[in-house]
């Protein structure tokens, strides 16, 4: 508790500091008022808590300054009253001032008390010192303070001069003990030094406002308030202060000392105080110039006594300091050199041992330049002829300087022209700053170039292709930008690591580097996404062949993390054009351009911008802007075409199939916006809210089967089992009612990943559907691998089912393949009675099409239920 400062102390410095700062920031009202009135209060409560807390023996100081505090506090509520009630200033004297001036009295006897009993014996020294101080500062205060207010009629009444006149009496009275009290011999801990603090801070307070009220320049608010803050924030402290117990503890007696500080003081106070204001009040008056000039004859003789004491003072200091100055120059690493005008070393100091490997003397007369490297040399000799011209400084100079070994370092060389009796040339300092250039040629390196391919980055590159464009004339004409984009780059972080991506990252890196010629430019963008610039183009064609080498290269076979990868990737092109001056991030934005056009035209591949295609861009980025907030809005619907049983065509179940209503163009096509919502990611929650949606509504369609579509995205997505648990568990529909539906060529592009993650989905008891079975390339090998329960016939395989053999003979695969394994199998996109009819006949039991029905909303699919969709269809 009583280690340092408490906590009491710093909560209460917390506290003022917090309400000060309130009070100034408060305009001229009546909250300033009541926050003022607040301020000093909180010192009462500063006082009777550290007086709770810390229980000193006799505490009656203590209680008799919380008491005047109080009453100067009653003085302030008294004062600001009318100001509160009915906004009115108050005028001349009051009962507040007899409350405030209580507060001078109280304070002198809390003080004398003090003295007492720190000084039981007395001790004339300090009472003479005190005497002096005070006689003078009467002085001053009649002169200056109290003179003023008694002699100016104009004032106003006796009684207002009187009150006026009071508070400076008081803090005559005050300064009378407090000298006393700083003068005696004492144990000066923080208390004391916050107590003395505190109450010259209100004696000093106290002068400035009473000389700014006689000149009518004192106003609320202003710099003077921080002063009586100081008085406040001092006492509460020193009360608050574990040791303001020991305050009034008794010093042991000693002789008397008389300090140079306050030998000072007392000679001031004694020899220029009266003869000052004798000069300033009386200047006219003949007699006392005598008197004036025999104090100033004194006060002269005694400062030529004490300037032969400082001559020796300062001697014994110059040799002190000129021994301190050779110790510092044997420990110090930066060298200090002394050279002519011819720039010839004529002083070092030893230092340059450490620094150049070369003894002091050795140096002297030797030429600095000599120790320049050439390259270096010319330079050097020109900042300095410069420096000598202009009579300035010199520097910093950064320039390579020769060892004794002959080796190098960098070095920075400040100082300034000298030109006086000692010195005639350049004084110099000089520090080794081979490890800073090293740091900052590092740091120069990474702010520009990528840290995990070690390629330039995207700052670099702007800069660069900015350049070409300025000098892409003859013979420099044709340059290039190259996007490339890696293919399906998300599927090796996901299912391989974080890790794994960037050795894929660092391989694609390397690879394009053996792509590009020698004044070519390889840059990574962030992400997945790389650049090139290139330049020196015969035509324009050879950016395409460039592309091409690009692809090719990438296409080979990586083998990151224990598997084999082959890395596939999109590139745009762009070139600039010839009859206007495009800036660098117009070239790349076109570029990136013709890359997502490449990747819409099914990836692998290259392309070349056109104006078209940023219009179309453009169209892309509002529409996914729209989706967005459709999303957010929840604007989408879910509609439902049902599955039909094919021998007797009642509804078995039904397929969730999300539709948007645009507010002006109608329905969006699925094959629009929902490749949108893969790309920028809006899938994960369109994709749950289907599920969610669907599977509330199947619930309320007791024993029907729901079939929800369930993107790539969501399969990667680690939270998708449990939220696929919670949906199922907040429905209330059976788990085996839920048919998730997966496309085919996740099974062949994220086989590890979609194994585990379907397993965790199949342990929930869900079933899960293979949509499109036979158009994703997928080795039927690995089927068996996967919980498959159900294959999709696609459409393409039904439309010719009716047409003979031969063209069904991919549907009869299917579901051959299907009873092999123990599948059940849906057919899609049946639209005659004849498919409808064979399909039957070649075994399979489910159906679904435009035949049946086409995908309708909740209500209308409540009107189907009774029904059984044959031959009429809808």
């Amino acid at each position: 508790m009583e280690e340092g400062v408490s906590v009491l102390v710093r909560a209460y410095v917390c506290v003022v500091v917090t309400l000060s700062a309130a009070y100034y920031l408060t305009p001229d009202s009546p909250l300033r008022s009541v926050l003022w009135t607040v301020i000093s209060a909180s010192t009462v409560v500063a006082i009777a808590a550290g007086v709770a807390r810390h229980r000193p023996a006799r505490p009656l100081p203590w209680v008799l300054v919380a008491v005047g505090l109080a009453a100067y506090t009653v003085g302030e509520a008294l004062f600001y009253w009318p100001q509160l009630v009915d906004d009115r200033q108050p005028a001349g004297p009051s009962l507040a001032d007899v409350w405030y001036l209580a507060l001078y009295p109280l304070l002198a006897v809390a003080l004398a008390i003090l003295v007492r009993r720190r000084s039981p014996g007395g001790d004339r020294a300090a009472l003479l010192d005190a005497a002096i101080i005070t006689v003078g500062m009467s002085l001053l205060t009649w002169v200056f303070l109290i003179g003023p207010y008694l002699n100016d009629a104009t004032r106003g009444t006796v009684l207002e001069r009187a009150t006026e006149v009071a508070y400076p009496l008081g803090d005559v009275l005050v300064l009378a003990v407090l000298a006393r009290l700083g003068s005696g011999r004492a144990a000066r801990d923080a208390p004391f030094w916050l107590l003395l603090g505190s109450l010259l801070a209100l004696l000093a307070t106290d002068a400035i406002f009473a000389w700014q009220s006689l000149r009518d320049q004192f106003h609320a608010g202003s710099w003077v308030d921080a002063g009586w803050i100081l008085f406040y924030l001092g006492i509460g402290c020193a009360a608050l202060h574990p040791d303001m117990r020991r305050l009034d503890e008794p010093v042991a007696p000693g002789p008397a000392r008389l300090t140079s500080g306050r030998f000072a003081v007392l000679l001031a106070v004694a020899a220029l105080l009266i003869p000052a204001v004798i000069t300033v009040e009386s200047a006219a008056v003949a007699e006392l110039a005598v008197f004036l000039a025999a104090s100033c004859v004194l006060f002269v003789l005694i400062l030529i006594r004490m300037a032969d004491l400082m001559a020796a003072l300062r001697d014994v200091q110059r040799r002190r300091a000129e021994d301190r100055f050779q110790r510092l120059t044997e420990q110090v690493t930066d060298v200090l050199s002394i050279c002519g005008r011819d720039a010839s070393i004529q002083y070092v100091t030893p230092s340059v041992r450490s620094l150049l490997d070369h003894h002091p003397d050795a140096l002297l007369g030797t030429p600095l330049t000599d120790l320049v490297h050439p390259d270096d040399r010319h330079r050097v000799a020109v900042l300095l002829g410069s420096a000598v011209a202009e009579g300035g400084r010199v520097g910093p100079i950064e320039c390579r300087l020769r060892r004794a070994n002959g080796q190098y370092i960098v070095t920075e060389t400040v100082g300034r022209v000298v030109d006086d009796a000692d010195v005639n040339g350049y004084l110099l300092t000089t520090r080794d700053i081979t490890e800073r250039k090293a740091l900052e040629d590092q740091l120069t390196h990474r702010a520009f170039h990528d840290e995990l391919t070690g390629l330039a980055n995207r700052a670099l590159l702007a800069d660069r292709v900015h350049h070409a464009l300025e000098r892409r004339g003859t013979p420099y004409q044709h340059i290039a930008v190259l996007v490339v984009d890696l293919d399906d780059f998300k599927t090796v972080n996901d299912s391989l690591g974080r890790s794994a991506g960037d050795a894929l990252l660092r391989a694609v890196g390397d690879r394009l580097r053996t792509c590009l010629r020698s004044a070519d430019t390889a840059a990574r963008l962030g992400g997945d996404e790389f650049a090139m610039l290139l330049e020196h183009l015969d035509d324009a064609a050879e950016a395409a062949r460039v592309a091409e080498r690009i692809l090719a290269t990438l296409r080979q076979p990586l083998s990151i993390g224990g598997r084999e990868i082959q890395p596939q990737a999109s590139v745009g092109i762009a070139l600039p054009d010839p009859d206007r001056l495009p800036d660098a991030d117009e070239l790349l934005r076109n570029a990136d351009v013709a890359m997502h056009m490449a990747k819409r035209q099914g990836r692998n591949r290259f392309a070349y911008f056109a104006p078209s295609m940023h219009a179309g861009l453009l169209e892309k980025l509002d529409l996914a802007e729209e989706l967005r907030g459709a999303v957010e809005r929840h604007e989408l619907q879910v509609y439902y075409q049902p599955f039909v049983d094919l021998s007797d065509g009642a509804i078995v179940g039904a397929e969730a199939l999300v539709r948007w209503p645009h507010p002006r163009h109608g329905f969006i096509p699925p094959d629009r916006f929902i490749p949108l919502a893969e790309e920028s990611g809006l899938i994960l929650p369109l994709g749950y809210a289907v599920l969610e949606t669907a599977c509330r509504q199947t619930a309320a369609w007791p024993g029907l089967k729901i079939s929800v579509n369930l993107s790539p995205r969501q399969v990667q997505d680690p939270a998708v089992v449990l939220y696929v648990q919670q949906t199922l568990a907040r429905s209330g529909l059976a788990p085996h009612l839920l048919t998730l539906e997966i496309t085919e060529s996740l099974l062949r592009e994220d086989a590890d990943v979609a194994q585990h993650r379907l397993g965790e989905l199949k342990a929930l008891g869900v079933q899960l559907a293979v949509d499109d079975f036979g158009t994703g390339y997928s080795s039927l090998s690995r089927l068996h691998d996967f919980p498959i329960d159900v294959l999709k016939i696609p459409k393409p395989f039904v439309d010719g089912v009716a047409a003979g053999a031969e063209q069904s003979a991919l549907a009869r695969a299917i579901l051959d393949l299907a009873a092999a394994l123990g599948l059940g199998v849906v057919a899609e996109g049946i639209e005659h009675a004849e498919q409808a009819a064979e399909l039957h006949r070649l075994g399979c039991e489910v159906g679904q099409g435009f035949h049946f029905s086409k995908a309708v909303p909740a209500a209308e699919f409540d009107a189907l239920l009774p029904m059984r969709l044959g031959a009429a269809g809808r």
